[in-house]
C-alpha cells in the first residue's frame, strides 16, 4: 500500500500511538525527574529519531502534560469499578487497590512530583486531586466494607496512608538491602499482611491468592525494568 502523506500526518496524530511513546518515560522519569532530559535523551528513551520526535510532539510541554495525563489515567485511576454487596466483590477489590497503590507510589516519585512542582505547578495540582479522589473512593469502599461485615472495624484511612508509606520504603532498594529483603518477597509478605489485616476470618479462607502470586511477579518485572 502506497504512504501518502496523509496517512503519515495521521499516523503522527493517533492518540494511542503518542500515548505509547510517552509512556517509556515512566520508567526513567521516576529516579531522576524531567528537568535534566533534553530533547536527544526523550528520543532515545522513546527510541525514536530526533526528526521523528518533533513530528509526534512539537515541543517538551506538550510531552509532560501527555505524561502527567497518563499517570492520571493509567497510574492513578485505572482500576477495576469498586463494587459491594458480597465477599467476592470486596476480596477482588482488595488485590486490585493493592496492586494499583503499589504502581502509583512507583511511578509517582518525590523526583518526579519535585519537578512538576517546580516547572508545572497546575500539573502537580491535577495529580493530588486525582489522588485525593482516589483515597476518597477507598474510604468508602472499606468503610462499605466494614459495615456489611466483610473487614474488620479500622480506621480507613490511616489503612490507606499504611500503604503509601509502606510501599515508599519496599520501592527503595537500598532499605531492601539494609534488611536483607528482596522486592518480591516483600511485596507478597506485604499483601499477605493486609489480608490478614482486613477481612474477618470467615473471609479469608475465601480469598484466591493463585492469581495473585503471578500478578505480583508481574508487578515487580513492571517495577524493576518498566516492562508491559
Amino acid at each position: 500500500m502506497e504512504t501518502t502523506n496523509e496517512t503519515q500526518s495521521c499516523r503522527y496524530t493517533d492518540e494511542a500511538t503518542k500515548n505509547k511513546y510517552v509512556a517509556k518515560l515512566l520508567h526513567p522519569i521516576k529516579a531522576n525527574g524531567f528537568q535534566g532530559l533534553r530533547m536527544d535523551d526523550i528520543a532515545k528513551a522513546m527510541d525514536l529519531s530526533k526528526a521523528t520526535l518533533y513530528k509526534y510532539f512539537p515541543s517538551r510541554d506538550e510531552i509532560i502534560e501527555r505524561l502527567t495525563a497518563l499517570y492520571i489515567r493509567y497510574v492513578v485511576c485505572d482500576e477495576t469499578q469498586l463494587k459491594e454487596g458480597s465477599s467476592e466483590a470486596y476480596i477482588q477489590g482488595f488485590q486490585s487497590t493493592f496492586a494499583q497503590t503499589l504502581l502509583i507510589a512507583n511511578y509517582g516519585t518525590e523526583a518526579f512530583f519535585h519537578d512538576l512542582r517546580e516547572v508545572y505547578p497546575q500539573l502537580m495540582a491535577s495529580i493530588e486531586v486525582a489522588i485525593s479522589d482516589r483515597n476518597n473512593r477507598l474510604r468508602s469502599f472499606y468503610e462499605r466494607g466494614i459495615a456489611e461485615g466483610y473487614m474488620n472495624d479500622l480506621n480507613a484511612m490511616l489503612y490507606i496512608l499504611q500503604d503509601e508509606l509502606i510501599f515508599q520504603k519496599l520501592l527503595d532498594p537500598l532499605y531492601l538491602m539494609k534488611n536483607n529483603l528482596t522486592l518480591r518477597n516483600a511485596i507478597w509478605d506485604y499483601y499477605l499482611i493486609k489480608k490478614q489485616q482486613l477481612f474477618k476470618y470467615d473471609v479469608i479462607p475465601q480469598i484466591n491468592d493463585t492469581a495473585m502470586s503471578e500478578k505480583v511477579d508481574y508487578l515487580v518485572r513492571k517495577v524493576t525494568f518498566g516492562v508491559a
